[in-house]
């Protein structure tokens, strides 16, 4: 039996996806779709039902990426796996990627590894990184592409509902590492990932890229940010410090950069007053 499932979270998806999905589920036993879209699209969902392997879960609304993860994860653990590929429907494998990162999980230690994770290539991205034989630990990754160890989250707990989107990946890393679980990047695995609206800018000779995220991202990105900042700075502190650089520069980012400024900066606002008063979960503007 194949030790590995998978599955993707959707949110409002188009046709365009089918392909990502087309890289990557033939090498596994089972994909979860989970839709988080407030309304269904049926014309894409009649379409998966090419795919032989496929279970497609209406979440009924849009309950965030924990949750949907936490459902696959239950999902695959409930089918006997021991492995769950997370994938974004904006991530996609090519040639042999995808199986370059699963030798890399089957021939390490599974006690002691929480995570597997390719190195991630953004799309439109000029230079590719030099594929190298080579396993290497790290601090944190994204949720895209990566192989989730299903016997160590069942030791260390569900991706934290709450989050609702935003910094769940990172958390999840955080508390691997408190638990002194490892988090590997195969770096002879490459991800092509779209990283929302990434944009450029050219000040001199120093280039400088903004996300341009919604405000209600913005409002999440704050509040979650800071949510690390107090559960994980003493046992963290260089992470810690990152957060408060992130928060500051990204800020001057949406100032001097970004469009919808008054909108983003009002959702930031939102984001630390919610922090403060311990209210979490999906946004809601009362």
């Amino acid at each position: 039996m194949n030790p590995i499932s998978a599955i993707i979270v959707l949110y409002n998806p188009n046709s365009t996806i089918i392909n990502n999905i087309q890289s990557y589920i033939n090498n596994v036993s089972k994909l979860y779709v989970v839709d988080n879209s407030d309304v269904i699209n049926r014309q894409f969902v009649d379409s998966l039902a090419q795919f032989k392997n496929l279970i497609y879960i209406n979440n009924s609304g849009n309950q965030g990426i924990a949750h949907a993860l936490n459902v696959g994860a239950k999902l695959a653990i409930k089918d006997g796996a021991s492995w769950l590929l997370t994938m974004d429907q904006d991530s996609r494998f090519e040639g042999n990627n995808l199986e370059n990162l699963i030798q890399c999980a089957l021939h390490c230690d599974i006690t002691s590894i929480g995570i597997m994770s390719p190195v991630h290539v953004l799309e439109h991205s000029i230079n590719k990184p030099v594929q190298i034989q080579k396993v290497s630990e790290t601090f944190d990754v994204m949720t895209s592409g990566n192989l989730l160890n299903l016997h160590i989250y069942q030791k260390i707990g569900e991706f934290i509902n709450e989050l609702f989107i935003d910094a769940v990946d990172q958390e999840y890393c955080l508390r691997l590492r408190h638990n002194r679980y490892k988090i590997l990047l195969c770096e002879f695995a490459l991800l092509e990932h779209c990283l929302g609206d990434l944009r450029e800018v050219k000040l001199g000779f120093k280039s400088i890229r903004y996300s341009n995220h919604s405000p209600i991202r913005r409002y999440y990105i704050t509040r979650n940010r800071l949510y690390l900042f107090q559960k994980y700075f003493w046992e963290f502190p260089l992470f810690g410090f990152k957060i408060i650089k992130w928060i500051i520069f990204e800020w001057i980012k949406i100032i001097v950069l970004e469009k919808d400024k008054i909108a983003k900066n009002k959702a930031t606002l939102e984001g630390i007053r919610d922090f403060f008063r311990g209210k979490y979960g999906k946004y809601c503007s009362k």
